[in-house]
Formats: C-alpha cells, sequence, structure tokens
C-alpha cells in the first residue's frame, strides 16, 4: 500500500545510537538510517518486521507524534503494510519494496477454465503458485461477481487482513452496483480510510470455488495498485506458505 499522509512535528525529534542527521535550509529536518532506526523502534514497542532488508542503505526523515505517525513518515518512500492490534498498536509491518508509479491493473476475464498451475496434492490439499513481492507472496485468483463473469486479480496474501481487499475500480468488471454495499472504515497503512463493504459470490481456487466472501472496495489511490487475500478466505483453510517453492499451500480444516 501507498503511505500517502504525512505528519510533521515542529520540535526537534532524539534518535539515539547518534543517527540523526540535520539536512536542508530553513525549520531543521532530520534524517535517519532507516534500516536502523526500524531496528530500534522494533525493539521498542515490541513488533514485528518484514523485510526489512529493502531498507539498507537508505535514509529518511525522522519525524512523527506517536509510532504510526513515525513508521509512515520514515516509510513514506516505500510500500509497506502496517498491521494493527485491536488496542491500536503495531502488531506487524510488512515492508514490500520502494515505490514505484501506479499502474493499474488490466482487467483480464478467464473462460472459467482450471489455471493449469494450480495443483491438487496427495492429501486434498490446494497449492497456488505465487510471485515474489519482497518478503511477500501475491497469487493471482479469479473473482466472481452477480454477473458471473471471472476476472483475473493479484492479490498479496495478508493474514492481518480482516477480508479480501479490492480497488473500486473492479466494481464495474464484477458487476457489483455501488448501492448493493455499506460505507465502512477500515484500517490500511494510511490509517483509517473510506470503504464499501459488501460480499463477493466466489473466490475460484483453480476449480475450488469459495463463495460468500467478505470483500472491502477502497479507492484505488488509496491502495496502490495493491489487492489483498484476507482472511475471508485464508480463515477457512490451514495455511503453509513455502518459500523455497514460491507457493501457497491451503488445505481444508
Amino acid at each position: 500500500m501507498s503511505c500517502a499522509d504525512r505528519w510533521f512535528t515542529t520540535a526537534p525529534v532524539l534518535i539515539g545510537w547518534g543517527l540523526a542527521q540535520a539536512v536542508g535550509e530553513g525549520p531543521q529536518v532530520f534524517q535517519v538510517e532507516l534500516a536502523a532506526e526500524l531496528e530500534r523502534l522494533k525493539s521498542q514497542h515490541g513488533f514485528e518486521v518484514r523485510g526489512i532488508a529493502q531498507t539498507a542503505g537508505a535514509r529518511a526523515r525522522a519525524e512523527g507524534d506517536g509510532l504510526l505517525a513515525r513508521l509512515h513518515t520514515l516509510l513514506e518512500d516505500f510500500d509497506h503494510v502496517i498491521v494493527q492490534t485491536p488496542d491500536g498498536g503495531v502488531e506487524r509491518l510488512i515492508i514490500l519494496g520502494e515505490k514505484v508509479a501506479y499502474v493499474p491493473q488490466p482487467m483480464v476475464e478467464t473462460n472459467g477454465e482450471e489455471d493449469a498451475q494450480v495443483e491438487i496434492g496427495e492429501e486434498g490439499e490446494i497449492i497456488l503458485p505465487t510471485q515474489r513481492k519482497g518478503v511477500s507472496h501475491t497469487v493471482t485468483l479469479a473473482l466472481e461477481g452477480p454477473n458471473r463473469r471471472r476476472v483475473q486479480q493479484a492479490l498479496l496474501v495478508d493474514t492481518g487482513a480482516d477480508q479480501v481487499v479490492l480497488p473500486s475500480s473492479l466494481l464495474g468488471s464484477l458487476g457489483i452496483p455501488p448501492s448493493s454495499l455499506r460505507n465502512q472504515r477500515v484500517q490500511t497503512a494510511n490509517g483509517p480510510v473510506a470503504a464499501r463493504v459488501g460480499t463477493l459470490d466466489g473466490v475460484w481456487l483453480g476449480e475450488t470455488q469459495i463463495t460468500d466472501v467478505a470483500v472491502a472496495f477502497i479507492e484505488d489511490s488509496r491502495l496502490g495498485g495493491q489487492s489483498l487475500l484476507g482472511m475471508s478466505v485464508l480463515g477457512r483453510f490451514l495455511i503453509t506458505i513455502d518459500d523455497d517453492n514460491d507457493q501457497l499451500i491451503l488445505k481444508e480444516k
């Protein structure tokens, strides 16, 4: 997810380990070694960080009141996901990589045939090939709306997301009328954002259809071109992510 919002503080921020460096003219802006500052915050606040190696050598602005604001500013040049705890703290930070220009994905309709790459294991588990984005995995699945057309979409595997999260531009292709959705605010890496929440008729895992899938639609620019495969699908299975073979393995509970 892209991080469009920024937070500022007028007071200098004290950074440990002698890493802070004032740069520029006018009001001082302090920069730090990004990886070292993330390690410091991780140690201080006790959250998990994935993908920190991708920030090696990068420097970032050290500003922001509170942990969330600090992380958003530090990672303004990186696509990232922040998974929060129920009380508003930070449970997990996933760094996907440096930002690239947002290019909407083309909408591709499928003919309903099984993807030849999807395998069925000896114990009936569904084995899906994944593509790597940093330390995270994406899968390309067919989504189905009330018009019965299937649209392929790449989704980031994210067990921290309660629902499938999709860009609003998919509503027309899936045949979902906006009037059938309810407005709700959901948490993203940018903080709470407006979403339209409803149900997908189906998510196809090869020939296996998962029905009545909770989904949240968010404006494309707020997602930075990223969709999420959340627990409204993943929670129905025992999940194994095979990093060595780039596979997502789903076994019925």
